[in-house]
């Protein structure tokens, strides 16, 4: 008897190939006009790496430990950066293209053993996520979310595969890619939930196996973290860097995880729709979970492993957001959950075999409605999007006119003009490091009036002012000006840049 073909098999996967193939080559073209997307999360990583690399230990573009955000991603690029001999920004559009295409095709894999089955349901479902808007704003960023989907991917293979064997191997292998997940991005510890949720709940597992496996798998996957946590802790003082209290309520982060989701699919906008869409897909990956872990047979399946996923992860990113401060739920912080959400919302609207032609065409004919609402939705998305980052690159510090600036184009022609001894402030700190590989720091956020206070009090500095980067949580360029004895050295456009010899205080 032939033996039955692997579904991460080439063989099976023609379809998934081409797919990623072109997941591949749309990210080449986005990057096309002005490279890779870089925000001020992408210049920490990249300064870290790049200081790694030169000997100077995990620090970011103020040379200060790195603690804000994990270590793995700054890791990565640095290896790749010795392995190549190139920058990060000169090979982040190949690096993205391939871990998108890398993502499309363990996609399309473990879409191979849905059941039922459906070639059909599983290039629909590929063709979502390449067209995503959401999956395309993440891999044309250098953003450590890039590998962080990937290894939520690679969880719920490797605890499938857990759930088949139950060997020592396959646990470590489980434990082994959370641990590295947990490094990668703080939220890493939803799949150390997940897993350890699946694991003491398993119903085909004997409960002292349970117990002893759970304690195996807490352990090992927590170690990277608390290495990180405790370097962090002894350079700092802080594990994971200052964090502030919530200031959006419960019921105000459920509506904007709602927003989020109406821009997935294609349903209104509205405040009501918002908090609607976000309940009852809550509630359909809880009735999902619910309906497959209640069976022995489809316990270990890849869709209910995603369900899990979802729900865990839902609650997770509502409550921290609650009781955290941090930027309001964008596509950023919840793309982790789009490949999962989608097959846990439309995997059991493929009909079976088994069903008459009544019960067929009737569910078939909604689910391909729906398909074509949605990439209609996504394409109207993608065009907008695309007609401006062929002309004038992705949002950032790399897309036009940032870079062609007037104070731009100064400082990196005068970087040499900055006395040394003389710290450099600025309103966009990054910015400045990025642009003239300058040691920059931010200015101090309103919240920390000690802060304040220290930098009103200090000498011999510079500020830097862009006037095109908004950022509230910072002491005003006006509120500056009338605490500190500032001298205007340039004057632009686009920007400032002042001198403080003497301070009032």
């Amino acid at each position: 008897m032939r033996p039955k073909s692997s579904p991460f098999g080439l063989a099976v996967n023609i379809d998934s190939l081409i797919a990623g193939i072109i997941a591949f080559v749309i990210i080449q073209i986005f990057c096309r006009h002005s490279g890779i997307g870089i925000s001020p999360d992408s210049v920490t990583y990249i300064s870290s790496a790049r200081h790694l690399g030169a000997g100077k230990g995990l620090t970011a573009f103020d040379g200060k430990p790195m603690v804000d955000f994990p270590a793995f991603y700054p890791l990565f690029l640095s290896a790749l950066s010795l392995i190549t001999r190139l920058d990060p920004v000169v090979y982040g559009p190949v690096l993205n293209g391939l871990l998108f295409f890398i993502l499309i095709y363990l996609c399309g894999s473990i879409m191979n053993t849905f059941q039922p089955e459906s070639k059909w349901y599983k290039r629909i479902l590929l063709s979502v996520f390449i067209l995503s808007p959401a999956l395309l704003e993440i891999y044309s960023m250098m953003w450590s979310e890039t590998i962080f989907i990937l290894l939520v991917i690679l969880f719920i293979i490797t605890a499938r595969n857990y759930f088949q064997k139950y060997s020592t191997r396959s646990l470590m292998l489980l434990s082994a890619v959370v641990g590295i997940a947990c490094v990668t991005r703080y939220a890493g510890i939803v799949l150390m939930g997940t897993g350890g949720l699946l694991i003491i709940l398993d119903p085909n597992s004997p409960f002292p196996r349970r117990i002893k496996h759970l304690i195996a798998f807490s352990v090992v996957s927590s170690l990277l973290l608390i290495i990180n946590l405790g370097r962090n802790l002894l350079v700092t003082g802080y594990p994971a860097g200052i964090r502030q209290k919530g200031t959006t309520s419960f019921l105000g982060n459920i509506y904007f995880f709602g927003r989020i989701l109406t821009d997935w699919f294609p349903v209104p906008a509205t405040n009501t729709w918002a908090v609607i869409v976000t309940l009852v897909t809550l509630i359909i990956c809880i009735v999902v979970f619910v309906r497959l872990f209640s069976k022995k047979a489809t316990y270990h399946s890849y869709e209910g492993i995603s369900a899990a996923f979802c729900v865990v992860y839902f609650v997770f990113m509502i409550l921290s957001a609650t009781i955290s401060r941090y930027e309001q739920f964008t596509n950023r912080l919840l793309s982790p959950l789009y490949i999962p959400l989608f097959w846990s919302l439309s995997h059991w609207m493929v009909p079976s075999p088994q069903w008459n032609w009544r019960k067929k065409v009737p569910l078939a004919t909604f689910g391909i409605l729906l398909a074509v609402g949605l990439q209609y939705h996504q394409w109207l998305a993608n065009y907008e999007t695309y007609d401006g980052v062929k002309d004038a690159g992705i949002p950032g510090y790399t897309e036009d006119p940032f870079p062609q600036s007037d104070i731009v184009s100064w400082l990196q022609a005068n970087k040499t003009a900055f006395k040394p001894g003389y710290t450099i402030y600025s309103n966009a700190a990054d910015a400045v490091y990025f642009f003239t590989s300058l040691t920059s720091h931010l200015l101090p956020q309103d919240v920390f009036p000690h802060d304040i206070q220290h930098f009103y009090g200090e000498n011999h500095h510079y500020l830097v002012w862009f006037y095109d980067v908004d950022n509230p949580d910072l002491i005003s360029l006006q509120e500056i000006l009338q605490n500190k004895h500032m001298t205007l050295l340039h004057q632009f456009n686009s920007g400032a840049i002042f001198v403080c010899e003497n301070s009032k205080g």
